[in-house]
């Protein structure tokens, strides 16, 4: 199985209400990917919006990642915040605690410099 673990952190009003409207549009497409077993959001930290799915595999979760509204998403990001992401292999489910402190390890802390969340907010 392969585990997938995203955060993103929003920055200012309006990009915080167009990404809740990507996050919807994404996760409606999720439920519909195939090869997907589960998936779930969750709030890490305030101000971070996490996803957790498990995919029958690495392709089954790069298809749904490179396509429809996903793909929207992910295109739009740049200038609604900051994101980051991480996956990998694995015979167990894992908690929404261990995944997300395992993409921290892996990717870094979602912390926005003052500089960079200046930039966002006055864009």
């Amino acid at each position: 199985m392969y585990i997938s673990v995203t955060a993103f952190k929003p920055v200012g009003l309006w990009p915080k209400i167009l990404f809740q409207m990507h996050a919807l549009t994404s996760f409606l497409q999720v439920n519909k990917a195939p090869g997907l077993i589960k998936a779930q959001t969750f709030k890490p930290e305030p101000g971070i919006h996490s996803t957790l799915s498990y995919w029958e595999s690495k392709e089954a979760m790069l298809a749904y990642r490179n396509s429809g509204s996903h793909l929207k998403a992910m295109k739009a990001s740049g200038k609604l915040g900051k994101g980051i992401s991480a996956g990998w292999e694995s015979s167990a489910a894992e908690s929404t605690e261990f995944a997300y402190q395992r993409l921290v390890s892996l990717k870094g802390n979602l912390h926005l410099s003052d500089e960079f969340e200046n930039q966002l907010v006055g864009s």
